[in-house]
């Protein structure tokens, strides 16, 4: 395949999933109050996370943050698109269990303030498309040599 097709393939993917992750982490700042529910929804289960709630959302919001940064910038990518299988996987574990469990979640919570609200079955949706692109991406920054791009060389 053309060396430039995959660079630009893979400078998309790390950007949306950047703009994403970006946009999430703000919103929960923003307003977390939804993401702060579905803690509380799962403290039902888990009775000392309810404790943490707002840590747990704050901390949420920042490594978000983090890797939104890394991703559009292209630093550290092999490792945040780590980070961000890490958080899609966990974020879809949770709703899982919701679902499993035959929960009602109307939001997930995920963009925060700027709202984009999706029940758990979009919400999974998403994310496993989102975690089939990070995958892509991963094998892409492994067969371009030191995932510096072309076009952000020049």
């Amino acid at each position: 395949m053309n060396h430039s097709y995959l660079s630009k393939t893979l400078i998309g993917i790390r950007l949306l999933l950047g703009i994403l992750f970006l946009l999430s982490g703000i919103g929960k700042l923003i307003s977390g109050s939804e993401a702060r529910y579905l803690v509380e929804l799962l403290a039902t289960e888990f009775y000392w996370l309810i404790e943490y709630a707002n840590f747990i959302v704050i901390a949420t919001s920042i490594i978000e943050l983090v890797l939104a940064v890394f991703l559009i910038w292209n630093k550290l990518l092999k490792w945040a698109l780590a980070g961000t299988m890490a958080m899609l996987i966990g974020f879809s574990s949770v709703l899982s269990y919701f679902y499993l469990q035959g929960m009602s979640v109307e939001n997930c919570g995920c963009f925060g303030a700027f709202g984009f609200a999706s029940g758990l079955e979009f919400t999974l949706i998403r994310n496993a498309v989102l975690i089939l692109l990070t995958i892509i991406a991963f094998i892409l920054a492994l067969k371009i040599p030191s995932a510096q791009t072309d076009l952000e060389k020049s």
